[in-house]
């Protein structure tokens, strides 16, 4: 068996195993291009977890670079995806489907003798297309996209041949290369890749806002000491649900204004801490401070009414008092009134 048959079996084994044996260490991070440079956006841990340290991510790329690339050595490391992204999410492809929608990519001559992962959110699964092979079709092929995953999962295409996605789920989804799990990128790769990334970047900030409430707060980014082009900036998250990431500010003298949101077509939501709590649920740090205000509140009002009653209260005595005063003072005088009467008719 030849080295390349060998290696693509190899693939092949280590693509089912990724769909069969779980997803644990999934990402649901959002790609898209911002002028000339890619893009990666999430929260640094997903799932994200309220109450719990976590944060905004991004890795930034150049496309130019990537160009670049491409021209100087074409066709060399094919084999490795040399100078094709296949282990990023949506290095090669995103496309986002509304539900009953559809999306299509033409895999053309370049990734001859490649296959590429894929996956969607939220479903969290994961297949595999292999482009180049004997015998594989030629025509259009189909991928089928349901809750419980890709219908077929792997597919075996020639080069210039167009896969098209289906969406046969109730609700959107989002498709894009790249497999579900974080990968190790293989030794020979990393320094192609990491030429791709701009590193250095001090001019970037990101504005974090909890969409339900509308509270923001400005951060800024730290580039990952063992990771150059990717940036982070760390918070707790301390109420669930959406979260928006809006990046500004400029790269290598480039304006930059791009908003990311979380939803379940593009990086995970904030997940209530009770949800993932087993066997008893405990109180988040957010509810157990609500209800010790909402405690704080009921006693200073309680603490109100009885200062007013208290006060009431001496004023009723006090006018008792006043009122018991005169009456004794009025008896006094009367009585003292009859003994002059009767003493000066003695």
């Amino acid at each position: 068996m030849s080295l390349f048959h060998w290696r693509t079996h190899a693939t092949l084994l280590l693509t089912v195993l990724f769909a069969v044996l779980g997803t644990g260490a999934a990402l649901a991070h959002e790609g898209r291009d911002v002028g000339d440079y890619n893009f990666v956006v999430g929260f640094i841990n997903e799932p994200a977890v309220e109450g719990t340290l976590n944060g905004v991510s991004i890795r930034v790329t150049s496309l130019v670079e990537e160009e670049e690339a491409g021209h100087d050595d074409h066709g060399a490391g094919k084999e490795m995806g040399g100078d094709i992204d296949i282990v990023s999410h949506g290095g090669v492809f995103v496309g986002g489907l509304a539900a009953g929608a559809h999306y299509e990519y033409t895999f053309d001559q370049d990734f001859e003798n490649l296959s590429i992962p894929f996956h969607a959110h939220p479903i969290e699964t994961q297949g595999s297309i292999m482009v180049g092979h004997e015998g594989a079709s030629t025509d259009g092929v189909v991928i089928e996209i349901h809750e419980n995953g890709f219908e077929p999962a792997m597919v075996m295409i020639q080069a210039d041949t167009t896969v098209r996605f289906e969406n046969h789920m109730s609700e959107a989804t989002v498709v894009m290369s790249g497999p579900l799990g974080e990968v190790e990128v293989p030794a020979e790769e990393s320094d192609h890749g990491e030429s791709k990334r701009v590193a250095g970047i001090t001019t970037l900030q990101v504005e974090v806002t909890h969409v339900a409430s509308s509270v923001s707060k400005v951060m800024d980014l730290k580039e990952a000491w063992n990771s150059p082009g990717q940036y982070k900036s760390e918070f707790i998250p301390t109420s669930p649900g959406a979260y928006n990431f809006r990046f500004f500010g400029e790269i290598e003298g480039t304006a930059i204004d791009e908003s990311f949101k979380s939803s379940n077509t593009t990086f995970d939501e904030v997940t209530a801490a009770t949800e993932l709590q087993f066997p008893v649920q405990l109180a988040s740090p957010r509810e157990t401070e609500n209800a010790a205000r909402g405690a704080l509140d009921a006693a200073n009002e309680a603490g109100s009414k009885a200062s007013d009653a208290l006060i009431l209260g001496m004023w009723a005595v006090g006018l008792a008092v006043i009122i018991g005063l005169a009456i004794v003072g009025l008896v006094f005088q009367r009585s003292g009134k009859k003994r002059i009467t009767r003493f000066l008719r003695k």
